[in-house]
């Protein structure tokens, strides 16, 4: 047998080396996380601030340009000991505006003393479907249920059901990929093709035809009396299909769909848990309920020395979904120097309101560590 060259050799060595950082990542990543000290000119603000990011995922690249105008900088960049967080956390009490730290499951208890809000990387909703159409579009903003209604009298898109691998094949390599990349572009994950074949095995494609062309998709999952929304895709990722309504039309066919096949609920999966989340705030016009998700693989962890003008700020920037045992809530920042009046806070309700929040949490400046709550009606 002819030996191998010293390349193959180096490339034999690298993939049983890869091989074992994988293996290992899930234990180490438990106690070892990446801490990276960011430092910016927060939006509607011109005020420096400090945040303190510890985590092992993207969730830093997806807040950052939501937190500064420009690029911030990073002051100082480690890897830390997880069970040490405490003691990082009090040496950093008087030099950071926030810290916000994605944890595996299992340190809540641990840090519960000095945790200020708590959330996951994600939440979960549903639209219930047991009521029928008229129930169903009461619960629509105007827009989608203008929406239904035209499709509903002169509908410009038809909708086939498909079981056809070729179909499979065209949704995830001409609709999935590209729509996800083009909407996420750095922050998207991918789900590779045979995990994705696996799910389709499982369910069915509503798949969107304008004209003769099939312009987008749903891959769908029936089981017992929910209908899962798994994934989407647009054709190409082109926005010019979403602008004609082929977004739009994933939702309708998907709700006409359990309506007619006496489903009692629709799962639309997972968001980001910001109000002002594309996804999210979708789903909230389509009329969904948030609840928890009962399968967070992590907890994301707001830690605040102090309510500042500078926090206050930021909430008001990224209002989001918190919880409180085992209890949703939102979250939002108020700058204004007087406490939100009753108009106010309709005006929060009107704006934020979705069925399955318990009320909203609203921090200003002054309040110290008792910050306001404002009782759901």
């Amino acid at each position: 047998m002819a030996k191998l060259s010293q390349i193959e050799q180096v490339d034999n060595r690298a993939g049983i080396v890869g091989k074992l950082k994988a293996r290992m990542y899930p234990t180490l990543s438990r106690y070892f996380s990446r801490a990276k000290l960011i430092e910016g000119r927060l939006k509607g603000m011109n005020e420096t601030f400090r945040c303190l990011f510890v985590e092992n995922t993207p969730l830093s690249g997806y807040i950052i340009p939501r937190m500064y105008d420009g690029p911030p900088v990073v002051r100082k960049e480690s890897r830390i000991w997880i069970p040490l967080l405490k003691t990082i956390l009090r040496g950093y009490a008087n030099h950071i505006d926030m810290c916000i730290a994605v944890l595996p499951l299992g340190y809540d208890l641990d840090l519960e003393n000095q945790v200020t809000f708590k959330s996951h990387m994600l939440v979960r909703s549903f639209i219930d479907t047991s009521g029928g159409a008229d129930v169903l579009k009461k619960r629509m903003r105007d827009n989608k249920r203008r929406f239904y209604n035209k499709m509903d009298r002169r509908p410009a898109f038809a909708c086939r059901v498909s079981n056809d691998i070729k179909d499979f094949d065209l949704f995830y390599t001409r609709m999935h990929v590209p729509h996800i990349r083009n909407r996420f572009q750095g922050l998207a994950d991918l789900d590779p093709y045979e995990h994705m074949k696996n799910l389709f095995r499982e369910g069915f494609l509503l798949l969107i035809e304008e004209g003769d062309r099939t312009v987008a998709g749903v891959l769908c999952k029936v089981v017992d009396d929910t209908l899962f929304f798994v994934r989407t895709g647009i054709l190409d990722g082109d926005d010019e299909y979403v602008k004609r309504g082929a977004s739009s039309a994933q939702y309708y066919f998907t709700l006409k769909y359990a309506l007619e096949h006496n489903i009692r609920r629709v799962d639309l999966m997972r968001s980001r848990p910001f109000f002002d989340d594309g996804v999210y705030v979708t789903k909230r016009k389509w009329g969904a309920e948030v609840y928890l998700d009962g399968d967070p693989r992590s907890s994301v962890f707001f830690f605040i020395p102090r309510i500042s003008e500078k926090v206050a700020k930021f909430f008001e920037n990224n209002p989001m979904i918190i919880h409180r045992e085992n209890r949703l809530y939102g979250l939002i920042g108020w700058s204004n120097e007087n406490a939100p009046s009753s108009q106010d806070e309709k005006a929060l309700h009107e704006r934020y309101y979705s069925p399955g929040l318990n009320g909203f949490i609203v921090i200003k400046p002054g309040l110290e560590s008792t910050p306001l709550m404002i009782e759901i009606a």
